[in-house]
């Protein structure tokens, strides 16, 4: 936990994705050889890098890294066993081909950065994607392309249609093939996932920090875990994540949740009184103030 602790104290553009990823993936895999992995991305990299040896076009060339990682290499989103938590593993990922939104997009992410192809994540209301962007425009993280309908559809337009120009960005969907994604198609997802209408919202679509892709990345591991009932593996996790976001009531409440199902009941009873100063006018507040009598009652009959 050490070193995810010195990582964290990174500015968040020097966190390197992969390698804080691999550090996570060894929560699961004691003894697991990061270093192979990430160079395996190296050379991945290096084996697609002569198919851009010539080309500027950027949807020429995401629709080779799309052929390249999704036909040759044979990556694809698991659909049928969308919970098996090695798809939120990179080392898993690179064994076995297949993921889930947020690792597939990963490998998009740190293959463009080797290929000169810039793809910041999207997090999307239940489901993550990635948009390119060319690093001479000015980021829409603000919402600017999604403030007008009409704009958003003729900039998507543009960008599969154009023929190069030095202004495209381009959403893409890495679980599905990498398939290029209108506003309208985001809109079908979220509706996939919530079964209604949810009109897009500039933050929707604003590129996630390095940070922010973290806490998704280990809140879906801790998913897996829970409902696994594995509440070991689910509170390293759950310590990243406070790691990660040190004063938010929140994390340390999920944390002392954890704690309580782990059968750590002193550090379940700093965390909940922690929670309670932070948040004692929460919705939440006396559920957890429940679980702290439980739990100081445990600690008694313990002593």
């Amino acid at each position: 936990m050490a070193r995810f602790e010195k990582l964290a104290q990174l500015p968040d553009d020097q966190i390197d994705l992969a390698e804080a990823a691999l550090m996570i993936a060894s929560f699961e895999y004691a003894g697991l050889n990061e270093v192979y992995y990430y160079n395996r991305l190296d050379e991945i990299a290096d084996e697609a890098r002569p198919l851009f040896a010539s080309e500027t076009n950027p949807m020429r060339n995401i629709e080779k890294l799309n052929l390249f990682l999704n036909q040759n290499l044979g990556f694809h989103g698991n659909e049928t066993d969308y919970n098996d938590r090695r798809n939120s593993f990179l080392n898993d990922v690179l064994e076995r081909r297949t993921g889930i939104p947020i690792t597939l997009s990963l490998v998009y992410i740190e293959l463009g950065k080797r290929l000169g192809l810039h793809f910041e994540g999207i997090g999307l209301p239940g489901h993550f994607i990635i948009r390119y962007r060319d690093l001479e425009t000015q980021p829409l993280g603000s919402g600017e392309w999604l403030n007008s309908g009409l704009e958003n559809l003729e900039r998507q337009e543009e960008a599969v249609h154009s023929s190069g120009g030095s202004n495209n960005e381009i959403l893409l969907d890495p679980f599905n093939g990498g398939a290029i994604l209108s506003e309208e198609d985001c809109i079908d997802l979220v509706r996939e996932r919530y079964g209604r209408i949810l009109p897009l919202q500039p933050l929707f679509t604003r590129p996630v920090t390095n940070r922010q892709f973290l806490v998704r990345m280990l809140n879906n591991i801790k998913a897996s875990c829970i409902g696994e009932e594995d509440y070991i593996r689910a509170l390293q996790m759950q310590e990243c994540l406070v790691i990660l976001n040190p004063n938010s009531a929140e994390e340390h409440r999920d944390r002392g949740v954890l704690y309580f199902r782990s059968g750590e009941i002193g550090p379940a009873i700093v965390d909940f009184r922690y929670y309670l100063r932070k948040a004692g006018d929460a919705s939440d507040a006396g559920l957890i103030r429940k679980q702290l009598g439980l739990a100081m009652d445990q600690l008694v009959q313990r002593n």
